[in-house]
């Protein structure tokens, strides 16, 4: 049975991973779901203002 858990689905590779996960915070200006202003994470085609000023992107 855990032989049978663990061969579910693939490993994803670092991009997949950062689709599904959000990735690292944005410039909100850089994504067209966003706002023009502040840093965002994406998550799929929904974007997450996370602070309006803009002192948490890299």
């Amino acid at each position: 049975m855990k032989k049978q858990i663990l061969n579910l689905g693939k490993a994803l590779n670092k991009a997949e991973q950062k689709k599904i996960n959000g990735g690292r915070p944005i410039k909100c200006y850089s994504n067209p779901n966003c706002p023009p202003y502040g840093c965002c994470i994406v998550r799929g085609n929904i974007c997450e203002v996370i602070d309006e000023n803009d002192d948490y992107c890299f």
